[in-house]
């Protein structure tokens, strides 16, 4: 498998020193700007610039806001946040201590603290490899979401439930109703990253017209919304279905810029995964000595983005086909 899902990025907005507000009664309010629904709302902007650390730290402020304004509601937000900036920083034990916190302070009753309680105890569950606990947390999440109208947070638990779900069918449906969720609710952001991922399952199991197909509806959402790397992966995964379809020649039209695109910005990965669709392009092609160089160059790529310990299976298959050609 050499799918990658790939997420939007927005722009960091810094939160601002706190002060204090002097009223002639004496008494201390904080500012707008400074309570703790606005000061979780930074931490979200700052977590999706994928600065992680950062938005544990804008998190922790937040939490430290709502326990001085008895906030619960906030306050789960922010605890079950920072449990997840440290699974996505690969600190699972710590952030299990945070989501322990938030579960003592949830309640249904709250639907924000609730729904973002239920999101990152799924993904630990997810990263845990129990995928039927995963999956009911996420179907009640969906339901719970529903229910109160959190439409945003209902199509993160469909996305969620496509990526979990144990059959094709169910994540091919989960897919399509996230999809379905996000253009009713006028939520485009989130049509590149839902696209990409209905795109990668169509990718598992061969049927590359229909992969195609969504990674190129996948592209126009990613190149109006997401970053650099967003873009340089939504043109890459298109290269990559025209190479499995067998359309070499619109392949490596998509795929010799993203290969340069990605040598100018230093990212391993995809520099990696160029090289060798690449590499078995030319080999196809007849011509071994230039594929075998490419794919040589793809394992070395692999292994400065770290596959051999990140991606195994990609990293044994590099290997593999190598020694097939002698290598």
């Amino acid at each position: 498998m050499k799918t990658i899902v790939y997420t939007i990025a927005c722009v960091s907005l810094i939160a601002s020193a706190r002060a204090v507000e002097i009223k002639p009664r004496g008494a201390i309010v904080v500012p707008e700007s400074e309570t703790p629904d606005s000061l979780l709302q930074q931490a979200d902007k700052v977590f999706q610039t994928k600065d992680y650390q950062a938005a544990f730290d804008q998190y922790r402020q937040a939490l430290e806001q709502a326990r001085t304004e008895f906030n619960r509601s906030v306050e789960v937000e922010a605890l079950s946040q920072m449990a997840r900036m440290n699974l996505l920083m690969a600190r699972k034990d710590e952030g299990r201590s945070w989501l322990e916190q938030a579960e003592a302070r949830a309640t249904d009753s709250d639907p924000m603290g609730w729904s973002r309680y239920l999101g990152v105890k799924g993904r630990f569950e997810w990263k845990d490899g129990d995928l039927a606990a995963a999956r009911a947390t996420f179907d009640d999440l969906y339901t719970f979401c529903h229910v109160n109208a959190l439409w945003g947070r209902a199509i993160d638990a469909a996305n969620m439930l496509a990526i979990v779900s144990e059959s094709t069918d169910e994540q091919i449906e989960w897919s399509r109703r996230g999809i379905e969720a996000a253009e009713a609710a006028d939520e485009e952001r989130w049509l590149g990253p839902l696209w990409n991922n209905l795109a990668a399952t169509y990718y598992d199991i061969k049927q590359f017209d229909s992969a195609l197909e969504c990674y190129l509806k996948a592209r126009d959402y990613h190149w109006r919304f997401s970053d650099e790397q967003g873009k340089l992966y939504a043109d890459y995964h298109v290269g990559m279905s025209y190479r499995a379809k067998g359309d070499h020649k619109r392949a490596g039209q998509w795929l010799r810029p993203v290969l340069a695109w990605a040598e100018r910005i230093e990212n391993h990965s995809v520099i990696g995964q160029a090289c060798e669709d690449l590499g078995e392009i030319a080999i196809a092609a007849g011509r071994k000595s230039e594929g075998i160089e490419l794919l040589q160059r793809a394992r070395e790529e692999y292994r400065t983005a770290g596959f051999d310990n990140s991606w195994p299976e990609v990293w044994e298959n590099i290997n593999e086909r190598l020694s097939q050609l002698g290598q």
